[in-house]
């Protein structure tokens, strides 16, 4: 997908990956590649964040992974195999791309429809912060377990 990107983007895309180190072996990336390592900083990692103009989670399975979520918070549009929990996150063509499951063509085409307007760019980065905000943020979240908690007291009480 990486080598479909950068050839259309006539070398003009940088590559950085966090969550590990810098491999011992050359993987022959076809762009700059910056190497974050483990990144424990949320300020760091919001930072990083906000500085890429995309998130991809290449995920073959996942649930509802963070790495998807909090790009969006940061207004990070999020290209996404339509895997797992992902669609709950990723809302295609509103926030990001969600390419059919394991199809890099297809991953590669949602990179560069994310990256080809600048204007549809600064829509899904928009929408992306929105929808983190209204799903995901901490209030929300702990409403929702505030319900389940208030729903299972109530269910004990009647019985």
């Amino acid at each position: 997908a990486m080598m479909r990107v950068v050839a259309a983007k006539s070398g003009r895309v940088e590559l950085m990956i966090y969550g590990q180190g810098k491999p011992a072996s050359d993987l022959n990336w076809p762009c700059p590649v910056h190497w974050l390592g483990v990144v424990r900083d949320d300020r760091v990692l919001a930072l990083a964040y906000s500085a890429a103009d995309l998130m991809v989670v290449p995920s073959r399975q996942d649930n509802l992974p963070n790495t998807a979520i909090e790009p969006q918070a940061c207004g990070t549009p999020v290209v996404a195999f339509d895997i797992g929990g992902l669609p709950d996150i990723v809302a295609h063509r509103e926030t990001g791309w969600l390419a059919k499951a394991f199809d890099t063509e297809d991953l590669a085409a949602g990179m560069l429809w994310v990256l080809g307007d600048r204007n549809r760019w600064h829509e899904l980065s928009q929408a992306a912060r929105a929808r983190a905000v209204e799903r995901f943020s901490p209030q929300v979240v702990a409403g929702q377990y505030a319900q389940i908690y208030e729903r299972v007291i109530r269910q004990a009480k009647d019985k």
